[in-house]
């Protein structure tokens, strides 16, 4: 409530650079001249729609950057996009190398197989959630597309998908070199290289290394948490051998060898740990008073500063044929990943037993090594005014080697990690297609659909040896013993989707629409095969929180095995304008969405059903499943403007209020499992917002330009994890360059990141159960950096 607080004053204080006169001058019967007077260096270029249109034409509520803008901005990984698009948020509940992403209160859960419910593209291939903490130097743009995805391209969305563009090679030689240094020993080295190739194509590579020590303190003494190390390149090749024909392929590589992500220890339930919170509770006690003195500090238990390996490489093609009124195009993706993982998720340090001997609250290791594939065709087509698109999607993931998860829990150090082998096969066809038809010369209709065909298979368990590549597990799971918990499981699903638009231009600058559209996303699975008496039903030793050897009922975990399939239908208005008022210039942009989504799948944790902590072969993967729970009605208002009083100067605002309505609970009964509306897990804040500046300086040293840049950015509490949500807070971003220094192609740069220095929770790790700590991770603190960019 205070940051929207906040964010109101200033919006009224920017709104007397001119935004009430905005209709006024909209409507006011200005000369067809002024009414489309709009500074080309505003326009922001969009492929939305599969073709290159303004930002302001196109009837879907985009948020976006392109290059200069974002080398203007401050943002130096995924994770910064945030700050600068309304009600999208990253959060790392998977870990530090992937991103779980949230937009218009859809996400993902942070196990298993399924779709994101935001999909992020890099180069218009689809990547996988794992390993999704992709580099974000030498891009062309940035785009966040909202509401549900899938008649136009790729792969089915409920959310809506992020569009990263690397920059594109292009006809003329040149190039920049970039270093950064900053707070933490920061270092940066940047470059790229355009290499024209006569009249047939051009190429281009580009790189980066960052390295950064650790910004969180390790209590123990070991290395410290949250450092970068991370290595990357880029290589682009466009061939034109005729008129009419574009091949362009790009190769990437990436590597980050960091070690893992400090967990800040949120609080102690003391009294959970039957027979053993008289002795573990004051270690937990003395380790609480500790952190609370030390915001920037974690405790490393058995994991010695954790390990957060990613490594992948991918390449591809894309291929445009135009054939007079027709436009072939073929998309194609191949991309191997590895991810490993190991933290201390318990955020404690290895505690001690009566006898002396180390004790591991909590820890988790994850190794996830596998290999993707899609290819994407689609034929464009203009008839006249009328524009179409059909096209075919085919996308194929499996595993590359060995993979699997091991959580330990209320073990002694010295004990083996368990070690459950995960597999996943997963396959995506669909055919798709979509056209415009004008209706008058200012009313234009949408119609669009989509019919996807999705399969998951799953082989996983504790197999002898450790994690086991897929062809072991398949073959232990082919045996056939009746209580191993290794085995296959698989599901399938089938769905339509569709697009209904109404568009209409008001002006040469006033659009308004309506839509309406429904996504789906695929059922999947939980692993491994539920077999044993431990998770049938059964009585086994350990189960309904006895001390084995004694016997308890075991939960009955066999319903939930897959998941079923999530439908969202959503209905949305917008309005798009941009204006001139004398000098002044700018767009107001408002959008108000409505989404009714079926059978929302949530993130349970098993650990309260009374299943055993230990010793339980077909554990579920994390101790955790996803299940189908509710039907939650999501509503809100985006809106995103600038207004620029002089060429010189830019102010900027955006901000999205979204509300969330639990309709009805649809979980099934679970024993041991007390699920309602307050546990619902609802990941989007009720509001977030930014406002910025952009600012040409009015004096010029060395005849060049000064520019500052400037971002606040806000949140109300968002959502954690069981229905408990993480407080809101503010951060500060600004940035000064002085541009191409006497002509020289020489810039240099100073930024501050978190300017304030707010202490402010980024996502969840273990929160909001019966356990006897709850762990976070934090947000960065303050940094700051200086820069030297050279281009030629």
């Amino acid at each position: 409530m205070i940051n929207r607080s906040v964010f109101c004053v200033l919006l009224s204080g920017v709104s007397a650079f001119g935004i009430p006169t905005m209709a006024r001058a909209q409507l006011d019967g200005l000369p067809q001249s002024d009414q489309t007077a709009y500074p080309r260096g505003q326009e922001i270029i969009v492929t939305a729609r599969r073709r290159e249109e303004n930002l302001q034409d196109v009837p879907v509520s985009i948020t976006a950057l392109g290059p200069a803008a974002l080398e203007r901005s401050t943002i130096q990984s995924v994770q910064d996009i945030g700050t600068i698009a309304p009600g999208l948020r990253y959060g790392a509940e998977g870990g530090k190398t992937s991103a779980t992403v949230s937009l218009r209160g859809l996400s993902q859960t942070p196990l298993g197989a399924g779709t994101p419910g935001v999909v992020q593209y890099f180069a218009d291939i689809p990547l996988p959630s794992e390993g999704s903490n992709i580099p974000t130097y030498d891009l062309g743009s940035i785009q966040v597309l909202k509401g549900p995805q899938g008649t136009l391209f790729g792969r089915n969305t409920l959310g809506g998908a992020i569009l990263i563009t690397p920059q594109a090679p292009e006809r003329e030689f040149g190039g920049y070199v970039e270093a950064t240094y900053g707070r933490f020993d920061y270092k940066e080295l940047e470059a790229a290289i355009n290499i024209p190739l006569g009249d047939i194509g051009a190429f281009r590579a580009a790189g980066q290394i960052r390295r950064q020590d650790g910004r969180t303190k390790n209590f123990e003494g070991g290395p410290d948490f949250d450092n970068i190390h991370q290595d990357s390149f880029r290589l682009s090749l466009l061939l034109e051998p005729f008129e009419g024909f574009s091949n362009t392929t790009i190769f990437d590589w990436y590597e980050g060898d960091e070690r893992a992500g400090g967990l800040y220890l949120y609080r102690n339930n003391p009294g959970v740990v039957p027979g053993l919170s008289t002795i573990l509770d004051p270690q937990i006690q003395s380790a609480l008073s500790t952190q609370r003195q030390n915001f920037y500090g974690a405790f490393q238990g058995e994991t010695n500063g954790g390990i957060a390996y990613s490594k992948s490489w991918g390449i591809t093609n894309r291929t445009t044929l135009e054939l007079g009124k027709f436009t072939l195009r073929n998309i194609f993706g191949y991309r191997k990943s590895r991810q490993e993982q190991l933290i201390n998720s318990g955020a404690v340090p290895s505690l001690l037993l009566p006898n002396g001997a180390p004790f591991t609250l909590f820890s988790a290791a994850s190794l996830n090594d596998r290999k993707y594939l899609t290819n994407e065709t689609q034929v464009l087509a203009e008839f006249g005014r009328v524009e179409a698109i059909v096209g075919a999607f085919y996308g194929n993931d499996k595993p590359n080697g060995p993979s699997g998860s091991g959580f330990k829990a209320f073990s002694a150090v010295a004990a083996p990690r368990p070690a459950v082998s995960i597999h996943y096969v997963n396959r995506n066809y669909a055919v798709f297609g979509q056209v415009n038809v004008p209706i008058t010369e200012r009313l234009s209709l949408d119609l669009g659909g989509r019919y996807s065909w999705d399969e998951v298979t799953s082989c996983g368990g504790a197999i002898p040896g450790g994690y086991a590549d897929y062809a072991t597990c398949q073959e232990v799971a082919n045996r056939g013993l009746p209580t191993d918990g290794v085995g296959i499981v698989g599901t399938k699903s089938e769905e339509p989707s569709w697009t209904i638009a109404l568009n209409y231009q008001l002006t040469d600058d006033v659009l308004l629409y309506g839509t309406t559209r429904r996504g789906y996303r695929a059922a999947s699975v939980n692993t491994p095969l539920f077999e044993s008496a431990f998770t049938t039903g059964g009585v086994a030793p350990g189960c309904g929180f006895t001390t084995p050897p004694a016997t308890g009922q075991c939960p009955d975990l066999r319903p939930f095995q897959s998941t079923g399939k999530e439908i969202l239908t959503d209905y949305e208005i917008g309005f798009k304008s941009k204006f001139r008022l004398g000098t002044a210039t700018g767009r107001f942009n408002i959008a108000a969405f409505y989404n009714d989504y079926k059978d929302a799948l949530q993130f349970l944790n098993v650990l309260g059903t009374g299943i055993p902590q230990q010793g339980v072969p077909d554990a579920p993967n994390r101790t955790a499943i996803a299940a189908n729970a509710a039907d939650i009605a999501i509503y809100g208002i985006e809106l995103d403007a600038s207004v620029s009083p002089s060429p010189e100067l830019t102010v900027f605002f955006n901000a999205a209020f979204t509300k969330s309505e639990i309709k009805k609970i649809v979980l099934p009964p679970l024993q041991g499992f007390a699920f309602s509306e307050g546990s619902i897990t609802l990941p989007t804040p009720d509001f977030s917002g930014t406002i910025g500046v952009n600012w040409i300086l009015p004096f010029r040293p060395a005849d060049s330009d000064l520019v500052f840049n400037s971002d606040l950015y806000m949140t109300d509490d968002f959502g954690g994890q069981n229905g408990e949500r993480l407080p809101g807070y503010v951060l500060a971003n600004a940035r000064l360059d002085w541009k191409d220094i006497g002509r020289s192609g020489l810039d240099l740069g100073f930024y501050v990141k978190n300017l304030f220095g707010e202490r402010y929770f980024s996502s969840p790790s273990i929160l909001g159960l019966p356990l006897p700590i709850a762990s976070l991770y934090t947000g960065d603190p303050r940094t700051w950096g200086v820069s030297a960019r050279f281009a030629f």
